[in-house]
């Protein structure tokens, strides 16, 4: 008879042969009555594994699967009804949906479902079928409109470029493979296991760096497009780098993981060096400042304020030049009116505390725009 431990063996190669893992070496083992059993046992692994690929492309493709997976991800996490941030939120999806829709308008076939959730960590996470889910808590280290969408944004990006569906897929084969090769599931709970593991596992998809970057460039492009300030991207991330201590526990969730996630820093540098881009390298921060230069040549070191430090505000500020050169406001004469300089008819900041007056920030930047 073949022994136990020769069995588990020849199962696991077998499955990893039908599943695409990597095989064991084969192991010589005599003809028995349970080889029977053995081939029926991967033959119903893979006949489960292609359910689990039905059961995704249901819930991704369909109208109908996306609304049931909504509805569970409702259930699951509980729904805020906040009026201020369900607003906030109303705004920013709709605005970004229709940035996303000048460059991509497949979003128009599959528009984003979403709701705020009442977890106070600073998240949000996109599942399948464009499904997304808001914690509250998103707001806690920013209520900064265009600092928010970024992220949002980001999770926008994450399902328009369908890496939640890998992501999803290498969760699902983990966890049910697993109850599958102990015969621990039958073929009438698959569909049930598999949409409560979508749902359970939606903040702990595995996406790889590749396309976290993807989705932080994404996300660039939709903001902007939406018109907001494109520097807030930047301003976020240099916002979280400060906050990191003081928000640790409330750092949780896919957009922070630290194993596979870039940076903050990075994250943030990598802003700084798009934006220095949009504005035809017009625009940029002095190397280890806060001073914001134009053409080489000081413009402002902003300072702080009750609610954002200089380092933050600065990427607002450059920002907002970047768009003024993209759209050749440059062109025209940098303005004081009502307190906040303009060049052209994009409004560069409102200068606060200790910076200086508006009029002083106009007439120097007309000298070196």
């Amino acid at each position: 008879m073949m022994t136990r431990k020769i069995k588990l063996a020849l199962t696991a190669s077998l499955l990893g042969l039908s599943l695409g893992l990597p095989m064991a070496m084969p192991i010589p083992v005599e003809a028995s009555a349970d080889w029977g059993s053995i081939i029926g046992a991967v033959i119903g692994g893979a006949s489960a594994y292609k359910q689990i690929d039905q059961q995704m492309d249901y819930v991704n493709n369909t109208e109908e699967g996306r609304q049931q997976y909504f509805a569970k991800m409702k259930e699951e996490q509980g729904v805020s009804y906040d009026a201020y941030y369900n607003s906030m939120l109303d705004e920013i999806m709709t605005n970004l949906s229709n940035g996303i829709a000048a460059s991509d308008p497949s979003i128009n076939d599959k528009p984003f479902l979403y709701f705020l959730n009442a977890d106070t960590s600073f998240n949000a996470a996109c599942g399948l079928g464009h499904c997304m889910t808001v914690n509250i808590g998103l707001f806690s280290i920013s209520d900064n409109i265009d600092e928010v969408a970024f992220v949002l944004g980001h999770e926008m990006g994450h399902g328009m470029k369908d890496h939640v569906v890998k992501g999803t897929r290498k969760k699902l084969n983990t966890i049910i493979g697993a109850q599958i090769a102990a015969g621990a599931l039958g073929g009438g709970q698959l569909a049930n296991m598999a949409m409560s593991a979508m749902v359970g596992q939606i903040n702990n998809v595995q996406i790889t760096k590749k396309n976290e970057w993807e989705a932080d460039n994404l996300s660039f492009d939709y903001c902007y497009q939406a018109g907001y300030n494109p520097g807030a991207g930047a301003a976020l991330w240099q916002r979280v780098f400060e906050k990191e201590g003081e928000f640790k526990n409330n750092l949780l969730g896919e957009i922070f993981s630290p194993n596979d996630h870039p940076g903050h820093e990075e994250r943030r540098d990598n802003y700084t060096k798009k934006l220095v881009a949009l504005s035809g390298k017009h625009a940029s921060i002095k190397k280890g400042t806060d001073m914001v230069q134009v053409n080489g040549k000081d413009f402002i070191a902003p300072s702080a304020t009750s609610s954002m430090s200089g380092a933050e505000r600065k990427y607002f500020v450059l920002g907002n030049l970047a768009a003024a050169y993209d759209h050749g406001q440059n062109k025209n004469n940098a303005t004081a009116s009502g307190g906040t300089v303009y060049l052209g008819n994009q409004a560069i900041l409102t200068p606060t505390g200790d910076d200086p007056s508006a009029e002083v920030l106009a007439k120097r930047l007309n000298e070196i725009k």
